[in-house]
């Protein structure tokens, strides 16, 4: 199917398209509007792909196979740089920026440049570190906080404190994700449209439009990436992981998920994002025990084959199957999380048992793999 959308003309078709669909049409309909928005992220993405090639060959950006890569050539790896542009391009025509929305895309860009700039050059953990702590110190000046806290002087640094490792936590558990072709692309589309679901569900429609616009960059990759026959033509990179996982997890944040409680509020985005958190938590708590993982330095550069698409694939998932059962995975958490915000409090409860129930089985799954990781 993708040798059909390999052609020249066929990029630049889908430019002129998504050039079309960008500009801000008067249109009435939540409909109309969401799948222009939709289209003009996908196609913009899809078109800057092979100039983002080229320009990957030109500075050397390549990812070179060896014993911790799935892939034989060396390969492209900044293929979020286009993704960050086609987003960006359809958010600058179609939204006005609120002083939140104005954080949520400033420290994602701030993210994306450093790790684009890690990408070439290969950064120390304390460098991106050191740019993730601006990225947030933008959030907090813009008032991008979970709240949940007495308005006390210790209430708003507890909130600065769990934002901070939210914001850190989901942008690294999405980034560790991005281990085989098509995942994390297709990972961040399923996302992205169960939180537009969500906000759908909750009267955001704004926040619908923002994940819309993000989910179309995402599945707009996926053609050169999502490619099991053939060698993959390029990687998201750091620069496109850890970009959309900061602005998903940014968007989490600004949303107002319910007005019923605290735990309907957070408790549905968490299970959206459960099964990056979960793959974080288990991979962090193994090599932990293993003796591998010794500081926070450590736990950010170390590269190993012991995540959850890594297990999936070790029991004789093909990396497309793989990819599949993570995102329904991801999908069967997202229905939850759309039936938990407007349900009873112990439906909620029952809810969330439930998701404990699911990663408890899939942990013990996870265990009986003995394959040793690679380090």
């Amino acid at each position: 199917m993708f040798r059909l959308l390999d052609h020249s003309a066929t990029r630049w078709g889908a430019f002129f398209l998504g050039v079309f669909f960008v500009i801000p049409w008067q249109v009435h309909g939540l409909f109309t509007q969401g799948v222009l928005l939709f289209l003009a992220s996908l196609l913009l993405t899809y078109a800057l792909m092979p100039l983002v090639i080229q320009f990957a060959k030109h500075i050397d950006a390549l990812d070179y196979p060896d014993a911790r890569r799935v892939h034989a050539l060396p390969t492209p790896r900044i293929g979020g740089l286009g993704v960050i542009v086609a987003v960006n391009a359809t958010l600058l025509l179609n939204f006005d920026y609120s002083l939140a929305f104005k954080g949520v895309v400033i420290s994602a860009l701030i993210v994306g440049a450093i790790s684009f700039w890690d990408d070439v050059k290969e950064l120390s953990a304390s460098i991106k570190l050191l740019g993730q702590t601006m990225a947030i110190a933008v959030l907090i000046y813009c008032d991008v906080v979970i709240h949940f806290a007495p308005d006390t002087w210790w209430g708003h640094s507890l909130e600065y404190i769990v934002t901070a490792f939210w914001m850190v936590g989901i942008t690294n558990a999405f980034n560790f994700l991005d281990g085989i072709n098509g995942l994390a692309s297709a990972l961040a589309a399923a996302t992205c449209l169960m939180m537009g679901l969500l906000a759908w569900h909750t009267g955001q429609t704004y926040m619908l439009f923002v994940c819309l616009a993000v989910a179309g960059a995402a599945m707009g990759f996926l053609a050169d990436n999502a490619r099991y026959q053939d060698q993959a033509r390029i990687f998201l990179g750091d620069v496109g992981s850890t970009y959309l996982g900061w602005i998903m997890a940014a968007v989490a944040v600004m949303g107002d998920w319910s007005d019923d409680s605290a735990i309907q509020a957070y408790a549905a985005p968490v299970m959206i994002f459960s099964v990056m958190i979960f793959d974080m938590i288990y991979t962090t708590v193994a090599r932990i025990a293993r003796g591998d993982v010794h500081n926070f330095r450590e736990w950010i550069e170390y590269v190993g084959k012991d995540h959850l698409h890594h297990r999936l694939m070790d029991v004789g998932c093909t990396q497309a199957q793989a990819v599949v059962m993570i995102l329904s995975f991801t999908l069967l958490m997202g229905i939850s999380a759309l039936a938990l915000v407007k349900s009873e409090i112990l439906i909620v409860w029952l809810l969330l048992l439930q998701a404990i129930i699911f990663y408890a089985t899939l942990s013990f799954f996870m265990l009986r793999i003995h394959r040793k990781p690679n380090p």
